[in-house]
């Protein structure tokens, strides 16, 4: 297909696959909110009733990081130099430990232009043990002119 024959098209399927097939440089700006790898199937009355069809929101931590970095470079490759691209993501906690889309948006082809913080103001600090999350961090990524 030509760059124009993806115009107003909806594709569905396997993202990192459905993005190898796409042509260099034809997006100028991309959004996306990605899964979390929260988990699916929880208890708690927030997530109890998130249901999965041929996909899942659980995978070993790296494969899930592997992953990320793998589809933001298909992105940056599809995405015309001058092109930004917006990924909504959180911070995440597994076991005490704190995962940061930092740690694998420093791994990507992207330059980071900033970092914007979501207040998104849905809840009081319920938790004894940290302080409720109630941001999201939104990160402007960036594929420069020129030689990267």
């Amino acid at each position: 297909m030509k760059s124009n024959e993806y115009l107003n098209k909806i594709i569905q399927g396997d993202t990192l696959t459905v993005l190898k097939t796409l042509p260099d440089e034809i997006v100028d700006v991309g959004v996306t909110s990605p899964p979390y790898n929260k988990g699916e199937n929880q208890k708690g009355w927030l997530v109890r009733n998130v249901k999965y069809s041929g996909a899942t929101d659980r995978l070993p931590e790296d494969l899930y990081q592997k992953n990320q970095i793998e589809v933001l470079d298909e992105i940056y490759r599809i995405t015309k130099p001058g092109g930004s691209f917006f990924y909504n993501h959180k911070i995440r906690w597994e076991r005490g430990e704190l995962l940061h889309p930092m740690d694998w948006l420093r791994k990507t082809r992207w330059v980071v232009r900033q970092e914007i913080i979501w207040d998104r103001m849905i809840a009081a600090n319920i938790r004894g043990w940290r302080f409720w999350q109630v941001e999201e961090r939104i990160y402007w990524l960036y594929k420069p002119k020129g030689k990267n």
